[in-house]
């Protein structure tokens, strides 16, 4: 398949107009921020769920099930985000989060793996849990990093003796308190919304709100999705290609001079 082409200069300028006055920008992230650098999406084609039931590897009932099953695939997915590196748009957001003048960058995402903290992000909300976090399965609350190896998993928690489980967070589960309420309190003024199909709420509906109340949000998607008609601009092609030229525009002072004249004339 032929390689996308990279976004036009004249696209990117409105965009990075939009964001650069904002003090509270928030970044949140999906699949398809992650599918550059190689790691399967969960939809659309060639998605994890064409060839898996998320109730069969993705739910408490699953696990309950056949643990072994399931911990066999997240040992898969972990050796193989491991084997993965972060591509040139994940590092760029590192650089944003850094240099992005006078303003607080919040990074969030929906993605279980490690690539933003790979790339350089110092902090980063993961809203759908760690893919590396083993966790108790009852109720002691347990929970240590991991590598690949996934050694942890095979024996039982050393709180309570119970089985242990994968960090993630499954179908049917709350999205964890503290990292939701992390986005919320925020206040974002602006959004980058990246490679997100922004179809499971409640995270789907933070973007969406935002629009709505007239702040801008700039999505970043190969594909158009449900949400690409309310966003303020719309940016089709790969995060790779797309992110380390508007964040060069975002962090450097051209688009703000441009701004302040255009305000003063």
């Amino acid at each position: 398949m032929d390689a996308l082409p990279a976004v036009k200069h004249d696209a990117l300028t409105p965009a990075a107009e939009r964001l650069a006055p904002c003090r509270r920008l928030l970044v949140l992230t999906g699949a398809g921020a992650s599918a550059d650098a190689g790691i399967p999406t969960f939809r659309g084609p060639g998605g994890v769920w064409r060839s898996h039931r998320p109730e069969d590897l993705a739910s408490p009932e699953g696990f309950a099930r056949n643990p072994e099953l399931v911990w066999e695939w997240y040992r898969e997915r972990r050796v193989q985000v491991a084997r993965a590196q972060p591509h040139p748009g994940q590092r760029a957001l590192a650089l944003l989060a850094r240099h992005f003048p006078a303003a607080e960058v919040l990074v969030a995402t929906t993605n279980e793996d490690d690539l933003l903290e790979r790339a350089g992000v110092a902090e980063v909300v993961h809203l759908h849990g760690s893919l590396f976090a083993t966790r108790c399965a009852g109720a002691c609350g347990w929970e240590q990093a991991e590598d690949r190896d996934s050694e942890r998993s095979r024996r039982p928690c050393p709180g309570c003796g119970a089985a242990v489980r994968p960090g993630s967070t499954w179908y049917g589960e709350p999205l964890p308190e503290a990292e939701l309420e992390r986005v919320l309190s925020f206040r974002a003024d602006g959004c980058l919304l990246i490679g997100s199909s922004v179809l499971v709420a409640p995270v789907s509906n933070i973007p969406a709100e935002m629009a709505l109340a007239g702040l801008p949000v700039v999505e970043v998607n190969c594909a158009e999705t449900p949400f690409t008609s309310v966003a303020t601009v719309s940016l089709r092609g790969p995060a790779r290609d797309i992110l380390p030229a508007l964040v060069d525009l975002l962090t450097s002072p051209t688009v703000r001079d441009q701004r302040r004249r255009t305000a003063e004339g």
